[in-house]
């Protein structure tokens, strides 16, 4: 079962002004999320893999697949670091 990502349920939330702040209240952690980060966190809105996120990407951005995919990938190594977001396997 492939493995999907999501937000980790424990983190407060809020967008301000288009960008989303994340509070993680066991860690004490704030992470403020620029414009993309934020469009990764709407979409989590439910879990998704890996390609299917990068996907949604690719058709809200204009942006190379290659540059899409590296830097989705560096902020998903930074908030599953973080424990912003989890990646687990989900029942069908």
């Amino acid at each position: 079962m492939p493995l999907h990502l999501q937000r980790n349920p424990v983190i407060c939330a809020a967008e301000l002004d288009g960008e989303v702040c994340l509070f993680h209240p066991d860690r004490g952690e704030y992470l403020n999320l620029n414009t993309s980060g934020s469009a990764i966190w709407n979409l989590l809105d439910t879990p998704l893999e890996r390609e299917e996120l990068i996907a949604r990407l690719l058709d809200l951005y204009e942006v190379e697949e290659a540059a899409c995919r590296r830097d989705t990938e560096s902020f998903l190594a930074r908030a599953l670091e973080r424990e912003m977001l989890l990646e687990a396997e989900v029942a069908p």
